[in-house]
């Protein structure tokens, strides 16, 4: 289904809580943003900034203790925390991709990459098992992966970290999402393979239309992809715009202390 040009990827003043032991956690507080097609929006902050709680509920997969207190998100003004199971399952890895962290915990060790490529595209965009091959095959070869039909045969841990890497990529890349969510998916990974997975992405924005939200503490890695830009601090943006506003005309305090830190 061809979808609006205009359509955006929203958080509007997202306030998420957390039940512990130690009581009641504010982890995301009146966050709000966008994310466009074509652009990739990088979200910052420290560890425990409620970055990964934001991306977490844009995805539904809060855990159980984690409950969105008010605000919303929504993708061509649609919310997309009121959604059924059964459009749940449609819109997620159909629209909206997610590449986790760690690639090795994220995918099954007991499947063949063909299995776990296969699973979602028969799943999402009810093809036979030849056209879905046909399918995982070029998303491999999308992520620049040597000899692609040998590497369907093989499983997760028989692969080092970046190839996992691309692996999940090329699985979210295969549903041909509008957008996708990467949660710090370098940060595991050596300079090297940062570097290309980084130039990947950034190509895939281009040549997919596709709108990236990406979330990192790295703001070397910001410098490098990143259209626009979101500064988080303690479950709260303190700063929104452009990567040149960001860099050259911070506003906020604590974005300057960040630059400061890599400058």
């Amino acid at each position: 289904m061809e979808q609006p040009k205009n359509d955006v990827l929203k958080v509007k003043r997202l306030h998420v809580e957390f039940q512990t032991s130690h009581g009641m956690v504010h982890a995301v507080k009146d966050v709000s943003l966008e994310v466009k097609r074509g652009r990739i929006h990088a979200l910052v902050g420290e560890s425990g900034s409620g970055k990964s709680v934001t991306s977490l509920t844009i995805m539904n997969l809060l855990a159980g203790n984690g409950k969105v207190i008010s605000g919303d998100v929504t993708l061509n003004e649609k919310s997309l925390l009121k959604l059924s199971e059964k459009e749940k399952r449609q819109l997620y890895g159909d629209r909206i991709g997610m590449i986790f962290q760690d690639p090795t915990a994220a995918l099954d060790p007991l499947f063949t990459v063909e299995q776990l490529l296969l699973e979602g595209l028969r799943k999402h965009r009810r093809m036979s098992k030849k056209q879905a091959r046909e399918a995982a095959l070029e998303s491999l070869r999308m992520m620049n992966l040597r000899d692609p039909e040998e590497l369907m045969k093989k499983k997760p841990y028989e692969l080092s970290g970046g190839m996992c890497q691309r692996v999940m990529i090329a699985i979210a890349m295969s549903m041909k999402p509008d957008y996708l969510i990467a949660d710090e998916p370098t940060t595991a990974l050596d300079v090297t393979v940062q570097k290309q997975i980084l130039e990947e992405i950034y190509q895939l924005s281009r040549k997919e239309n596709l709108g990236v939200l990406f979330i990192t503490h790295d703001l070397g890695v910001v410098a490098e992809i990143a259209d626009d830009v979101s500064i988080m601090k303690d479950g709260e943006i303190v700063e929104n715009g452009t990567v040149e506003e960001i860099f050259y005309h911070p506003q906020h305090s604590y974005t300057k202390k960040l630059l400061d830190a890599v400058l």
